[in-house]
């Protein structure tokens, strides 16, 4: 019996790419260029279905969530997402001619001392550009309040 550790093949037949094989997407196994190619294919028909007026499908909100949180590096104090805040903490979606924008509603601490944190309410606007795949951040509000810590 072979397991998903031990099968290296792309699911797509005759595929020649010499890359592992190790990005699975609707329970099937592809090398990374078969994969985007699933994936931004999915992307497109979502969003050209998409009114651009109400609230996306969720299926598009999670699909953008998951890139986000499989392809971007996130590093510390910067502006970063994840595929929940995306997918349910996120509103004002709006439909341009290749991306969407959003803005997300997230957390952050900004710094402890003594018992005390300071937490941010931050708004966070961004881009994800369909034809490249690629998050932009645009811009942050936020509201700084603070917050006793319980030993």
């Amino acid at each position: 019996m072979e397991d998903y550790m031990t099968k290296k093949a792309c699911v797509i037949s005759g595929c020649k790419n010499k890359d592992f094989a190790d990005l699975f997407y609707k329970h099937q196994q592809f090398c990374k260029s078969h994969y985007v190619e699933a994936f931004q294919g999915d992307l497109s028909i979502l969003f050209k279905e998409w009114d651009g007026i109400n609230e996306p499908p969720d299926r598009l909100k999670y699909l953008i969530g998951r890139y986000y949180d499989e392809h971007e590096t996130a590093l510390i104090g910067k502006p970063s997402l994840t595929k929940r805040i995306v997918h349910e903490g996120s509103y004002d979606w709006k439909k341009t001619e290749n991306a969407v924008i959003f803005t997300a509603v997230r957390f952050p601490v900004s710094g402890k001392h003594r018992g005390t944190a300071y937490c941010v309410e931050a708004h966070q606007t961004w881009e994800f550009r369909l034809e490249t795949l690629k998050f932009t951040f645009l811009s942050e509000e936020g509201k700084r309040q603070k917050i006793i810590l319980l030993d």
